[in-house]
Parts: structure tokens; sequence; C-alpha cells
């Protein structure tokens, strides 16, 4: 019984991490390889906007890379999330849950970050690294989530 159930869990998780992988890899991440590109010209001083240029691509990328945790960070968040889920009523077996949750989370982010191409700054992989340690994170508390991420539990159905 345990093994159908986990053959189960494991099935639905593979599927998903694919959809996710896949479409952010083909869809979201070139989308903002131009935005990026033109934050490095704005930074290198192409349109002579001075001293002002670094300054203001600085803030802008910052922004950009913490929207952009806050949405990679939702995976990690929902991968603990369906983790729970599957192991609510469970006394034993969870170890082996969450260890497979965290292989296809951090497989389907480490599949972004290697489409995602480093721009010589820390700020371009910033995003990556905060969502690739907020599933352990969320996984050793897991009432983190509820704080930014209400409406993921709800709609899960997990009460934190």
């Amino acid at each position: 019984m345990l093994s159908m159930h986990y053959l189960k869990f494991a099935g639905w998780l593979a599927f998903i991490t694919w959809i996710v992988s896949d479409t952010t890899c083909r869809y979201l991440i070139p989308l903002l390889s131009p935005v990026y590109d033109a934050l490095e010209e704005l930074r290198s001083g192409a349109w002579n906007t001075g001293k002002a240029g670094p300054l203001l691509s600085l803030i802008i990328q910052i922004g950009l890379s913490l929207a952009l945790a806050w949405l990679l960070t939702t995976w990690s968040s929902w991968c603990v999330l369906f983790c729970m889920t599957h192991t609510q009523s469970m006394e034993t077996g969870r170890f082996l849950y969450s260890f497979t949750g965290f292989l296809f989370c951090e497989y389907a982010l480490a599949k972004m970050a290697k489409v995602d191409r480093y721009r010589s700054f820390f700020m371009s992989i910033f995003h990556f690294t905060m969502a690739m340690g907020a599933f352990v994170v969320y996984s050793m508390n897991p009432t983190s989530i509820r704080s930014l991420y209400p409406w993921l539990a709800r709609w899960m159905g997990v009460s934190l």
C-alpha cells in the first residue's frame, strides 16, 4: 500500500516538475534575457546616463532579483506543501517523500539556472540560490510559508 502511494506521489511530482521546469526555461527566461542585457548596457554607461547608470542598473537588478526569488521560492514552498499533503496521516516514511520532493525541486531549479546565463554579477544568480535553499528552510519550518504564501497553503489544503 505504501509503495503505490509513493509511486503516485512521485509520478505526479515528476510530471509537474517537468511542466514547471520546461515552461520556465522555454518562456520566462528568454523573456528576461533582453531585460538583463539592457541593464548591462545601462551599467556600462552605453545610454549616456553618466554616474546614475550603474546605480540605476543596480537598483533595478535588486528589485528584479527579489521578485524572481519570490516567484521561484513559490516552487520550493509548493514542493514542501505537496510532500506535506501526501504525508499528513503517515507515522513513518516521511523522509523518503521529503527527499524525493527535494530532488525534484532542486532538479527543476538547477535546470532553470543552467538555461539562464551568468552575467558576472551576483544579482543574476541570487534568485536561484535563494530558491534552492528555500526547500530546506521550509521543510524545517513550514510555518514560514504562511507569512509569504498564505494563499498557497490554503490552496493546497494544508493548515500551518
